[in-house]
């Protein structure tokens, strides 16, 4: 079943904007999906499922983003990363080799700066792990 906006908005102004679904804490979906969107009419923020849980958005701050670029060879699985990272907060991280998106369930795993791919990026590839995505505080 595909999801869709409720009560669309014209967007042809500046002063336009997008309704999305709004509730208490209580009136969250049963059985909501990873990246589902709402506003929490309790906590006055705007909110997003992990997969595990909601999480209010960061409505200001300073986000600390870190790129880190490595090269594959065909050999290698183990990399290592300026940013420590524990196991559970492969959600914190994007990985991407040769622009393609890697899923933290079955792609690699993480332990302090080390990333482990379950097979090596090919001879060649780009590998991409960006972090950080967590850090906004306020400023």
């Amino acid at each position: 079943m595909g999801r869709s906006v409720k009560n669309p908005r014209s967007t042809q102004s500046a002063a336009a904007s997008i309704g999305v679904p709004a509730g208490s804490t209580a009136e969250r979906s049963t059985s909501p999906v990873a990246g589902d969107l709402r506003f929490n009419t309790d906590t006055v923020k705007l909110e997003v499922y992990n997969g595990t849980e909601f999480k209010a958005v960061a409505k200001e701050g300073t986000s600390s983003i870190t790129q880190d670029s490595f090269t594959g060879d065909g050999t290698t699985t183990a990399f290592t990363m300026s940013t420590s990272v524990t196991s559970d907060q492969t959600q914190r991280i994007v990985v991407a080799v040769g622009n393609v998106y890697q899923n933290p369930a079955s792609a690699y795993t993480l332990s302090g700066t080390t990333i482990t791919f379950t097979s090596p990026p090919g001879n060649a590839e780009t590998i991409t792990v960006i972090h950080g995505l967590d850090s906004n505080a306020p400023a």
